[in-house]
């Protein structure tokens, strides 16, 4: 399986161990993939945390296999210490025999929260940490456990070098490389749900599903939703084209379309919260991106760059690169062969 986690600076298993994590959405809890591997690298087994209530990825680990000293167990979030909801992780690591483990990111989770670490050390356990897994797998997280926001609203753009999103010359709708394709279905498989505007859906004719092998066996898609507004012209036969899409209009509640005053973000956010939408992922176009933007919604940006110029076509604007001057900071740059990856966050 071809995984192009790699490219974001994972190591292999714990690549793994995400798309592991990438195959569920356990709500209320955070999606947490785990890989155990033996000294040669082979993977002995891999699990995730299915729903609440039920094992953790860890535990799933130890259901499936015995574990030796030279095995290393991955996980993409810090093991839990406490036991009230569920068994303690880290104690059942340490009983089992782990003597190697590396960990995707730092539990915010005030019950944990480095605690786990500090045990496992403590038992003389080697314990590596993989950041940002956790961060990429449930980038709502950190909202959460800060007590910032209920919502996290995530930006994915693809433009040319200069600054193009789509090719009048080309019948292609994409502009950016497979990899860079492949990425935003890695990111899509996080989010509750993709958001897309009227003239995007009617363009572009999107399926706006997870499509990547690896995770083709994922149990939870995001519901695709749609931003019409206030014209009804066409949405009836949208509707009826696009049944499993979620339409926002000025129409009454019915069917597939659902009333909101999509002129209103903070309509459309009371929306997302009804449904418990935690990670929202806005893939466009031009009119909806600057809607956020405007509104100071995004928490985070994907920017993915080719290395092509085009001519003829939709620019993203002046205002979107001074809305990221002023109100983001870059976190980090990856290189997708000849693209560019550009990620971003609020300040």
């Amino acid at each position: 399986m071809v995984n192009n986690f790699k490219y974001l600076g994972f190591s292999e298993p714990m690549a793994l161990a995400m798309v592991e994590a990438l195959k569920v959405n356990p709500y209320p809890n955070p999606r947490v993939g785990a890989l155990l591997i033996d000294e040669q690298g082979n993977v002995k087994a891999a699990a995730n945390h299915k729903q609440k209530g039920s094992n953790h990825a860890e535990i799933n680990i130890f259901e499936q296999v015995q574990v030796e000293e030279t095995d290393i167990l991955y996980v993409t979030l810090e093991p839990c210490f406490h036991s009230d909801t569920s068994p303690s992780c880290a104690t059942e690591i340490i009983n089992q025999g782990v003597k190697n483990i590396v960990i995707g990111d730092i539990d915010l989770d005030i019950r944990t929260n480095g605690r786990s670490v500090s045990l496992l050390k403590d038992n003389n356990i080697s314990v590596q940490i993989e950041s940002n897994a956790n961060n990429i797998l449930n980038p709502y997280y950190e909202n959460t456990h800060k007590k910032l926001k209920d919502i996290h609203y995530l930006l994915k753009i693809g433009m040319s070098k200069n600054d193009y999103i789509t090719n009048d010359a080309s019948d292609s709708r994409y502009i950016t490389n497979e990899i860079s394709l492949s990425i935003v279905h890695y990111l899509r498989a996080t989010a509750d749900c993709i958001v897309i505007g009227k003239n995007t859906l009617l363009n572009d004719d999107p399926k706006l599903n997870v499509r990547i092998p690896g995770i083709n066996n994922i149990d939870h898609n995001p519901e695709p939703i749609i931003m019409w507004g206030g014209s009804t012209e066409n949405i009836e036969s949208a509707m009826k084209k696009y049944p499993t899409f979620t339409f926002l209009s000025s129409m009454p509640s019915r069917e597939n379309n659902t009333y909101c005053d999509t002129s209103s973000l903070s309509d459309v956010e009371e929306y997302f919260l009804e449904r418990k939408f935690r990670n929202i992922f806005i893939e466009g176009g031009k009119g909806i991106l600057g809607s956020f933007l405007r509104d100071h919604k995004i928490d985070s940006i994907y920017e993915f760059k080719s290395n092509l110029n085009i001519e003829n076509g939709i620019h993203i604007g002046h205002n979107y690169r001074a809305e990221i001057d002023k109100n983001y900071h870059m976190n980090n740059k990856y290189q997708l062969l000849d693209n560019l990856l550009t990620t971003y966050t609020r300040n």
